[in-house]
């Protein structure tokens, strides 16, 4: 029989429930919530739910609520359309973007602390952070990133409104009910394209104009996708450096670590979305009956894997909750999940990676997790009270490029046996 929680894992009005969650870990691996939603603790659950596409789908609809099939956001859209919709999306991106992206980021990183740090006194998330995944995406995109403050709003709108859930707001109905200025903007860029004698080179562009196995994507698909890429690349990038500056303003050693070993921000990068992963938990949905550490869990149940839980996972990490520069693989986390669905397009790429992940932004909009800095509209930060020197001109400004994309640079070796 299983278990009931007794606390509720998915509440995270005070904050991510670590502790809560090293218990269930130990004690009810498999639980009930209090909702009814099963929750799983431990790593290799989680791991071998996120691969098992099969048996849990995405699930953060209200119950009864249908989508079309063309106004379905990446993760909920099932198999075999969804590997259709994926091949298209990974060949249309294209590696020389990814390192112009690199560049565009550095740039714009050190030009936002050339005009902020003389001030002596930053709102750190709202000044630095938030403008640089919303710049970067509008760079692979193509779309003026003079805009970024305008589709930075809307991402909040939706996220926190109820059209993700509902599929309707008191506005209207779908996304282009629900959000249609969002959505207007989305398909003027589409059709800039369509009526341009030679279109530009970007990422709209290429989707546009690729198929494969005579499959391509409608204009209502496409834009059902970049309006999801502009949520999920915006919210879950964002979270990663919030919280990762957070870390490295309490913790003046490993700020000075990394300032004196810059190779090291990858690591640093990987072992933040380890400790304080941008989606807490997938919710999905069971469509077939399956077993989980000896619990029957029924088609048509709702099942929520804990990230941040197995993130933790005692039996796997050495040192769980310790920030560690010098795992021997740092990047062994399911911040991402660990399916297809939740692998990187790129992520065995020797060179560059794609760090805004495609689909897991989706879970951002079931839930509204709490950075570790205490949420994300608050980042003040008086430099006389912080680490000498922070933020540091180039550090943060690679630390910003690794988090979005970056080519792999050396790692030191790891020591003794940290995951």
């Amino acid at each position: 029989m299983a278990a009931a929680c007794d606390f509720d894992p998915l509440d995270l009005s005070q904050g991510v429930p670590h502790e809560g969650y090293r218990r269930l870990r130990a004690e009810a691996p498999v639980c009930r919530t209090p909702s009814g939603t099963w929750f799983l603790s431990r790593r290799d659950y989680v791991l071998a739910a996120t691969r098992d596409v099969h048996t849990f789908r995405a699930s953060f609809r209200d119950p009864g609520v249908v989508v079309p099939d063309e106004e379905m956001l990446i993760s909920e859209i099932p198999e075999p359309r969804h590997g259709r919709v994926r091949r298209v999306v990974n060949s249309a991106v294209a590696a020389h973007r990814i390192g112009e992206i690199g560049s565009f980021v550095r740039e714009l990183a050190n030009r936002l602390l050339d005009e902020l740090l003389p001030a002596g006194r930053i709102e750190l998330v709202e000044q630095f952070i938030l403008p640089i995944p919303n710049s970067a995406i509008g760079v692979l995109l193509g779309v003026p990133v003079g805009d970024h403050a305008l589709w930075a709003g809307w991402s909040d709108e939706v996220v926190q409104g109820d059209y993700a859930r509902r599929n309707r707001n008191e506005r209207g109905e779908g996304l282009a009910g629900a959000h249609p200025e969002f959505t207007a903007y989305i398909d003027a860029r589409i059709a800039e394209r369509r009526a341009a004698p030679v279109s530009p080179p970007d990422f709209i562009t290429r989707l546009l104009q690729t198929e494969i196995d005579g499959y391509r994507m409608s204009d209502v698909e496409l834009r059902t996708f970049l309006a999801f890429l502009l949520i999920s690349g915006n919210e879950t990038t964002r979270h990663l450096l919030a919280n990762a500056a957070h870390t490295l303003a309490s913790r003046p050693d490993l700020y000075a670590r990394l300032r004196d070993e810059p190779a090291l921000v990858p690591n640093a990068v990987e072992e933040s979305l380890r400790m304080d992963p941008p989606v807490v938990y997938l919710l999905r949905e069971c469509i077939a009956d399956v077993e989980v550490g000896g619990c029957a869990i029924r088609r048509g149940e709702k099942v929520a894997f804990g990230l941040a839980s197995a993130n933790r996972d005692e039996r796997h990490y050495e040192e769980p909750d310790s920030f560690l520069l010098d795992r021997a693989r740092p990047s062994d986390h399911v911040a991402f999940g660990g399916g297809p669905r939740g692998a990187h397009p790129a992520r065995g790429e020797a060179r560059a990676r794609s760090r805004v992940p495609v689909e897991e932004g989706a879970d951002l909009l079931g839930q509204r997790p709490r950075g570790a800095a205490g949420g994300l509209r608050s980042g003040l930060m008086n430099f006389a009270r912080l680490p000498r020197g922070f933020p540091s001109r180039g550090l943060a400004a690679r630390f910003a490029c690794f988090s979005l994309t970056f080519g792999q640079a050396p790692r030191r070796p790891g020591r003794g046996r940290r995951a």
